[in-house]
């Protein structure tokens, strides 16, 4: 896994693209229920946002 000590400045800053909830790391137990070895989650715990290669996937939830 690449270095993210970097997010630690920018995470205060990040935001859910689909709810503008503020993000945070991932424990460790919510990262092997959503079988990822690194991410971010919204406040509420609904979204999941992959760290792959040290960047965080910010992608939108697809609407069909």
């Amino acid at each position: 896994m690449s270095d993210t000590s970097w997010l630690e400045d920018f995470l205060p800053l990040m935001r859910c693209p689909d709810t503008h909830q503020p993000l945070r790391r991932a424990t460790a137990e919510e990262c092997t229920k959503h079988g990822v070895k690194a991410a971010l989650i919204s406040k509420d715990g609904a979204r999941v946002f992959v760290i792959d290669d040290g960047i965080p996937i910010l992608l939108p939830t697809e609407t069909t």
